[in-house]
């Protein structure tokens, strides 16, 4: 079973369960650190970038919700509510 790799699931074990899925074969064994971590995050944000903000609302915005897709745009969020 090929997994989505920008799909990561982490959770909290104890350690004798950690032994015992250590073994397992679809489960991946691995250490990290946030410096990693930040430049993961740093790499994918400029990523989107590329694209106008109306594109990426419209490739990224389900079909239900095109009637509020003006709401998603970054104008629009940069704008203070009324008060």
């Amino acid at each position: 079973m090929l997994h989505d790799p920008s799909a990561v699931d982490i959770a909290v074990i104890s350690a004798i369960v950690f032994h015992f899925n250590i073994y397992r074969r679809d489960n991946k064994v691995f250490i990290t650190n946030l410096y990693k971590i930040n430049q993961i995050i740093n790499k994918r944000e400029e990523e989107p970038a590329k694209e106008t903000n109306k594109e990426l609302v419209k490739h990224l915005l389900p079909t239900i919700y095109t009637g509020y897709k003006d709401i998603f745009l970054k104008a629009a969020l940069d704008k203070l509510p009324p008060y």
